[in-house]
């Protein structure tokens, strides 16, 4: 009887432990956010194109590159940025920046008054 209990137990464990292991989706990150306008000062070789190749407009923005392989994201999925709405990612920042989102505005003036702002929630939209 023991014999028989042990042998259940045992392949009882077998079952648990050899299923597939859990495995975690990160959907959120905490990011810096930014806004920028390509005007005159542009340091690109082609200012006013994103890195998907498309002209920029309002409801774009820019993630560093950690962000974009942390949740998985591809030229043009949206993203929801906690407090300021749904953008459509279509660019990337430069190579340095980390942890970091960069919205787009077509007024300099209105990406001036915007500033920064810290521990922003990013949600990836499904």
């Amino acid at each position: 009887m023991k014999r028989i209990l042990f042998c259940c137990i045992f392949l009882l464990g077998l079952i648990i432990f050899s299923g597939p292991e859990p495995t975690c989706s990160v959907d959120m990150a905490v990011v810096t956010v930014t806004a920028y306008h390509p005007g005159v000062r542009a340091r690109d070789s082609r200012p006013g194109i994103t890195a998907s190749g498309r002209r920029v407009q309002e409801g774009m923005v820019a993630l560093s590159r950690d962000v974009e392989y942390m949740l998985d994201l591809e030229f043009g999925d949206e993203i929801r940025l906690e407090g300021l709405g749904v953008y459509q990612f279509q660019d990337r920042t430069a190579y340095r920046c980390r942890k970091k989102a960069d919205i787009f505005l077509n007024s300099y003036r209105k990406a001036r008054h915007f500033g920064v702002r810290r521990n922003v929630l990013l949600l990836k939209l499904v």
